[in-house]
């Protein structure tokens, strides 16, 4: 997936739209200090706030999934010093599953989502807030959810770590319906206010038909 987003050369988006690198390096920053925060609820339940459609809707699939791949590192780098870890003795290995489950996922499903959007409904101020952020967001973080119970089970992770198939299920939708409702207001700041920050957005296609 990273082969394939570097080979779009998305950094020439960032080249073209000087007003965009702000966005860019800001969005690195906040989704690193997030994906270095979770809350564990109940008998291990892990909450944590993934943020991919966020990024998928305002940098592009491509250059979201470079700007994620960076997000890994730093937040996980953030974590091991926080911890007091050495950084001989960070999991590196664990760059490669926290990626497929908060970034490449997500943010491919979120893609599929906005594209059919786009696709077959009308091109409307609203359906586009409502659409590319709320129900995108909803919708990727359940999708995430359940590939994730899917290989737990099949790996036998739920089991061995005492969890049910209810209790993923509950923390899934609490992290979905955070997720809708913090990208959905957040996109519908921007569009609104910045809508040049938001890539996905064409503003003459979307604002001739409100």
């Amino acid at each position: 997936m990273l082969a394939w987003a570097l080979a779009q050369r998305p950094w020439r988006l960032l080249q073209r739209q000087a007003a965009l690198q702000h966005v860019w390096l800001g969005t690195i920053l906040a989704l690193s200090l997030l994906w270095s925060m979770r809350a564990t609820v109940g008998d291990g339940i892990v909450l944590q706030w993934m943020g991919a459609t966020l990024a998928v809707t305002m940098l592009g699939l491509p250059l979201a999934m470079v700007s994620l791949a960076i997000v890994d590192v730093a937040s996980l780098l953030g974590l091991a010093y926080l911890s007091g870890q050495h950084w001989l003795a960070i999991d590196w290995v664990s760059l490669a599953p926290r990626f497929v489950w908060m970034a490449l996922v997500p943010g491919v499903a979120t893609a599929g989502v906005q594209a059919l959007i786009r696709r077959w409904l009308p091109h409307h101020l609203f359906v586009f807030i409502l659409g590319h952020g709320y129900f995108a967001a909803l919708l990727a973080a359940m999708v995430t959810r359940g590939a994730m119970i899917g290989w737990a089970l099949w790996t036998r992770e739920l089991q061995n770590a005492g969890l049910t198939i209810g209790d993923q299920l509950t923390g899934g939708l609490i992290v979905a319906f955070g997720e809708a409702f913090l990208t959905g207001m957040l996109v519908a700041i921007a569009v609104v206010y910045r809508p040049h920050w938001v890539v996905t957005f064409d503003a003459d296609d979307y604002l001739k038909s409100t």
